[in-house]
């Protein structure tokens, strides 16, 4: 029973950020899997709940500190000016965001920030279909009943450095964030008991969009060349001369070097909803998120390449997306509003309720800023998204109001 509980809440939890029950549930089930298979290494091991923060938190760090996270940190507090002023060229850059950094922080928001927590999302709910599939290859004989799975941040390569004019070949750079998944054995020699040579059997690559076959593959062979210069796994390297890979389009048992991309699926959001008036006015309700219309598939490409589509579909992981960037963005909103005073007329909110009706507030202004026509657009989807849902401001070309949603009112 205290497990059930404890599944529950974890479930509960997850669904409190991304707000989508079913989605919470695959997320939980996919985790929960990979920490019962002895093979499979992932920081935060300890449970469900652990892994998925550091996910969160990884991306948020990653936010903290891109060049434009100061930026995005100056709107939540100060804010772009009033939509009645004149045109703002320039700021003290410290308060108050001018209009080419308003643009410049919608861009960061819209292409950085929601992408970081779907692509996070995807790689989270991505490990169980691996696993099955590591599974399966195995009982096939194409790869070896050793091989251990390393994953995310688990595993780092290194840049390569090309020198001027293309003289000299490669260089190998610093350590970096290498490919979503590896498939790795370490072998020992008949000399030493240690390992002290990694085989690579397989590389994963995992996309919280469609994307072609071709693009995703030709991505696994950026990896495999990054590979050649070595690779840190956890704490430990391995210089390159102790890397080999296994060879591609062999026929042999344990040969095949394996390309795994992993995509969501392709189905929509239902666009239903219904206008409900409560103690402040109107709200729009859609129905509650669904279980997925078909299970995660499995599709062989090549004797060597696999292709697996999930259950979720691109638009379920943006509406998550989405509303984890709407958390973050509350929660930055509510220590703000806790180490100083509340907005006239805000007095009777928390400093939760403060920091999200701050960022509609924000998310209002900008559009009716000196913005360009390109930035103009994800402003007006941000602010669509936040107050009207994904289903209704994903499409939208233009600023949604509530007089747009006259119809369909029930009474509560």
């Amino acid at each position: 029973m205290r497990m059930l509980q404890d599944i529950t809440t974890s479930i509960e939890r997850i669904s409190s950020i991304i707000h989508n029950g079913p989605l919470a549930s695959a997320i939980h089930g996919s985790v929960a899997h990979a920490l019962d298979c002895p093979f499979v290494h992932l920081l935060g091991r300890e449970t469900v709940w652990d892994v998925f923060t550091r996910s969160l938190h990884t991306a948020i760090r990653d936010i903290e500190e891109h060049p434009r996270g100061k930026l995005f940190l100056r709107l939540l507090e100060y804010g772009p000016h009033n939509p009645d002023h004149p045109e703002a060229l320039t700021s003290d850059g410290k308060t108050t965001l001018s209009d080419p950094e308003c643009g410049s922080c919608v861009e960061f928001v819209y292409s950085h920030m929601v992408n970081r927590f779907k692509g996070e999302l995807a790689e989270l709910l991505a490990l169980e279909p691996c696993i099955a599939l590591v599974g399966r290859l195995q009982e096939e004989g194409n790869l070896p009943l050793g091989v251990h799975l390393y994953w995310g941040d688990m595993i780092q390569e290194r840049r390569r450095i090309h020198s001027a004019g293309g003289i000299g070949g490669v260089r190998w750079g610093g350590f970096t964030k290498g490919a979503d998944g590896l498939l790795v054995q370490q072998l020992s020699s008949q000399q030493q008991a240690q390992c002290n040579s990694l085989r690579i059997h397989g590389i994963v690559e995992v996309k919280s969009m469609l994307r072609s076959r071709k693009r995703v593959l030709d991505q696994i062979n950026r990896h495999i060349m990054r590979l050649e210069g070595g690779v840190r796994l956890g704490r430990r390297e391995w210089p390159a001369e102790t890397i080999d890979f296994a060879p591609p389009n062999t026929k042999e048992k344990d040969g095949a070097l394996t390309r795994i991309m992993i995509i969501p699926s392709n189905w929509k959001l239902s666009r239903e909803w219904c206008s409900v008036k409560n103690y402040r006015g109107r709200a729009i309700l859609f129905a509650e998120p669904s279980e997925p219309p078909s299970d995660t598939q499995f599709e062989r490409l090549e004797p060597d390449s696999w292709k697996i589509t999930l259950a979720s579909s691109q638009e379920v992981l943006n509406q998550a997306a989405y509303e984890m960037t709407f958390w973050y963005m509350s929660q930055v909103g509510a220590h703000i509003y806790k180490a100083k005073s509340l907005p006239k007329g805000w007095e009777y909110m928390t400093p939760e309720e403060a920091g999200y009706n701050a960022i509609k507030l924000m998310l209002y202004y900008i559009p009716l800023r000196h913005i360009s026509k390109r930035q103009e657009d994800p402003a007006i989807k941000l602010y669509n998204i936040y107050c009207f849902g994904y289903p209704l401001g994903a499409e939208s070309s233009e600023m949604l109001w509530p007089e747009h949603f006259p119809d369909k009112v029930d009474e509560q």
